[in-house]
């Protein structure tokens, strides 16, 4: 039996033939803390970012859009970006879980959540593919982009949180921004601090500029909470080109 990557308590699901090749199997958590993960619905979330709508007083909610998109849609700032896809409600647990992660360095916590990383980018691909339907001649693919840090940041912690993640779900990664200067942390920031980011902290990666271009992007974050970080991040990316540009992450603030 293996141990909880968060808890370190046995998983509960005993090994066997059956399960040791399963993906579900993979490092994982354990049952007590899979129960604490609130997945978002995806039938029930706004289209531009996979908030649970539910959740929202009806008048912030127009036409299946949350009052932040809509905000976002009106100032012209959308461009390439087409929306988000996030796979789990922010709560007190996955707060201590991102901390750990993020802060403490147990990287091995990422490995948690490959399953369903999967899971969504083949969603991703299905719906993309969908919407296409008939222009497409086979399954759209994606380039990943994780949201980098600053040097600095990453220096002091040693990874990329959001490169991490990019890697559980097996696509082609390019390192195609840079980011050139640090804000205040934006977990220190409230809603509308983020919301009012008016200059980018991105620049394009010149190197990897030429591999974007029609193609489709994914940029790959562990959270998404107003949307100023990845619409930030299309800007950037811009100039090369690309076909469009998504977003996926772990958790919607």
């Amino acid at each position: 039996m293996e141990r909880c990557l968060f808890c370190g308590e046995m998983r509960g699901d005993p090994l066997s033939f059956h399960n040791l090749f399963s993906p579900e199997y993979a490092p994982g958590f354990c049952l007590s803390c899979r129960e604490q993960l609130v997945p978002i619905d995806p039938r029930h979330c706004c289209r531009l970012c996979g908030r649970d709508l539910s959740r929202l007083d009806r008048n912030r909610v127009t036409e299946g859009t949350c009052s932040d998109c809509v905000k976002w849609a009106n100032s012209g700032r959308n461009g390439l970006y087409v929306n988000n896809h996030a796979l789990y409600h922010y709560n007190p647990f996955l707060k201590e879980m991102i901390n750990q992660f993020k802060f403490r360095g147990d990287v091995r916590l990422a490995d948690g959540f490959a399953v369903e990383l999967k899971r969504a980018y083949r969603r991703i691909v299905h719906n993309c593919a969908r919407e296409q339907l008939g222009i497409l001649k086979r399954k759209p693919s994606f380039l990943l982009v994780p949201v980098p840090l600053s040097s600095e940041r990453l220096l002091e912690r040693g990874f990329n949180q959001a490169d991490v993640l990019a890697r559980q779900i097996g696509a082609p990664i390019v390192q195609a921004l840079v980011r050139v200067r640090d804000e205040a942390k934006q977990s220190k920031k409230n809603r509308a601090e983020r919301m009012r980011l008016r200059a980018t902290p991105f620049r394009l990666n010149e190197k990897a500029a030429v591999s974007l271009s029609g193609h489709k992007i994914l940029l790959i974050d562990d959270i998404y909470t107003t949307g100023a970080t990845m619409r930030f991040a299309a800007e950037a990316l811009a100039p090369a080109r690309p076909d469009s540009i998504r977003s996926l992450t772990l958790i919607h603030g």
